[in-house]
């Protein structure tokens, strides 16, 4: 099993480190094989080598049936050569729909069954012909879509994707944001061991974790009762949803006591400890706790610590 760490070609990532030899003994320091990085943005001064990425997020769009297909496949085909080009052992893909007012007033135009179905027909329109080493690694969110709510659905999605090196990426916050009820990390733990439960049969093609938690349910037990209008302006409507995104998918350390079992019942070949935080001291605090979780508890004050995250 490879544990990474996000990271991005945006300035508020590439400005944390001095060069290249500074950002690979930062991960390397709490035992982490590399990066999974998502390609936005530039980098000019070469800070990620190539060596360094386990895996690549592809600039996932989650409003895209409507999308013209051409210009679809153009955007991603220019991420899945990256991935190629560097060597990648997995790829990231989003399989939701939900535009931005959708995600601001909860009333969705798609069911989960309609949005897998086309996005597997989509998948197969980019992948089928193509010759590509990487896993093709499908993604739950908590919209419309891969939700991991229902193992049909799940499974339906599967059986229709063609690339025989395909799988699922279970983000464990993103699925912790579909119960408002959740109040601690344990009773995340066993929200998480109930879904997988119900995908017994598919444990196998889940193949990577974005290991984080996010407990978000009293802010959107109150957002609920007070929805934001939507803007008009595109611009304007856009920086009201990101704005609300980052209060409900919190992106914290998942490290209380059981976050280890539960990895070792998944068994997936990939963790990548996926954060938002303001800066490197802060990505430290969190890495620390999130690679201490995946080790075995040894005296009582590490249980008690873990408790406390």
């Amino acid at each position: 099993m490879k544990i990474t760490m996000n990271f991005s070609l945006e300035a508020d990532d590439l400005g944390r480190y001095t060069d290249s030899t500074d950002l690979r003994r930062f991960y390397q320091s709490f035992g982490l094989s590399g990066l999974e990085l998502m390609p936005l943005g530039e980098d000019p001064a070469h800070l990620v080598e190539k060596d360094m990425i386990v895996g690549v997020h592809l600039r996932c769009i989650t409003d895209w049936m409507d999308l013209d297909k051409d210009m679809l496949i153009e955007h991603y085909r220019k991420d899945l050569e990256y991935a190629r080009l560097i060597n990648a052992e997995y790829v990231v893909f989003h399989v939701t729909q939900v535009g931005f007012a959708e995600s601001l007033v909860y009333e969705m135009k798609h069911t989960d069954a309609e949005v897998v179905d086309a996005a597997a027909a989509f998948i197969n329109e980019l992948l089928d012909g193509q010759d590509y080493p990487f896993l093709f690694l499908m993604e739950n969110l908590w919209w419309p879509g891969l939700n991991m709510l229902d193992a049909r659905i799940t499974e339906q999605l599967l059986a229709q994707v063609h690339y025989t090196k395909k799988g699922l990426m279970l983000d464990t916050g993103h699925f912790m944001n579909s119960n408002y009820e959740l109040e601690t990390p344990a009773d995340a733990l066993a929200y998480l061991h109930q879904m997988l439960d119900e995908h017994e049969a598919l444990l196998p093609m889940i193949r990577g974790i974005h290991l984080n938690q996010s407990l978000s349910g009293h802010y959107m037990k109150d957002y609920r009762k007070h929805p934001l209008i939507p803007k008009t302006d595109p611009t304007e409507l856009a920086t009201q949803t990101f704005l609300h995104i980052f209060q409900v998918d919190q992106h914290r350390p998942f490290a209380a006591p059981g976050v280890r079992e539960l990895v070792s019942r998944i068994d997936p070949d990939y963790v990548t400890l996926e954060y938002i935080t303001r800066n490197r001291k802060e990505h430290a605090q969190f890495l620390k706790a999130g690679t201490d979780a995946l080790k075995p508890v040894t005296t009582v004050r590490e249980l008690a610590a873990r408790s406390s995250i």
